[in-house]
């Protein structure tokens, strides 16, 4: 199952990856920016599905807020099977299922393949070795900046956190919550990973928090908007 998967989704991201990289270093003759060309060229090309989820989540909020009241008021009146009843008359009459709450993790569905192809080429590259760029030494090793401490996972991971923040500023805390879980994750994988790799995502997470800023200011016309169309 997982062959099949690998082959029909993450093969050809990681062939995308790869002719983009190959095609910036030649265009640049330097590794460190043929990755920085490669983040900005992604996130341009994702740029359209990212707004497509932005926009699903929009109308997962603006639902659970209409329902909110409603819920705590029969999690206070009702239990059992006479609240679950309650429930789902709740739920038919705006349209919803629970399962719908998986809508929340699109962003994060999107990434994952991403995550996996970019992680598998990146992590074995071989002109990566020995290249360096600005303070890095080597690419295709961790970049220890500071004695034997791995500085540019955690300067993504706070990047990351930086976007989170940004982003589910005003919105339920598990939003936030699922976001510092993510950016910890990241952390876990990539702390002893090659600094190319790693400077891939550290870019990744800096556009990220310009999108975030982005999102966030544009917030209000962009959810009354989805507000009419519900």
């Amino acid at each position: 199952m997982w062959h099949i998967l690998d082959l029909i989704l993450i093969e050809p991201i990681r062939i995308a990856l790869l002719f983009v990289l190959e095609a910036a270093h030649r265009m640049t003759g330097s590794y460190g920016l043929a990755l920085v060309i490669l983040s900005i060229v992604f996130n341009l090309v994702l740029l359209p599905a990212y707004h497509a989820a932005e926009r699903v989540q929009a109308r997962e909020r603006e639902i659970q807020r209409r329902m909110a009241p409603k819920i705590e008021e029969f999690d206070f009146a009702f239990k059992g099977q006479e609240r679950y009843w309650m429930l789902r008359t709740l739920y038919r009459q705006h349209g919803y299922h629970p399962v719908y709450a998986l809508r929340s993790l699109l962003p994060l569905a999107i990434q994952i393949p991403f995550f996996i192809a970019t992680f598998g080429l990146l992590s074995h590259y071989a002109p990566l070795t020995g290249s360096g760029f600005l303070m890095l030494a080597d690419l295709g090793m961790p970049d220890r900046l500071l004695g034997g401490v791995n500085v540019l996972p955690i300067l993504m991971t706070g990047l990351n956190i930086a976007a989170a923040y940004l982003y589910t500023r005003g919105q339920p805390v598990r939003e936030w919550v699922q976001s510092l879980v993510i950016a910890m994750i990241f952390l876990y994988f990539l702390y002893d990973s090659a600094a190319g790799l790693v400077l891939y995502w550290t870019i990744n997470n800096l556009i990220s928090v310009f999108k975030s800023l982005a999102y966030s200011s544009a917030r209000p016309s962009f959810h009354s908007e989805v507000e009419k169309c519900s």
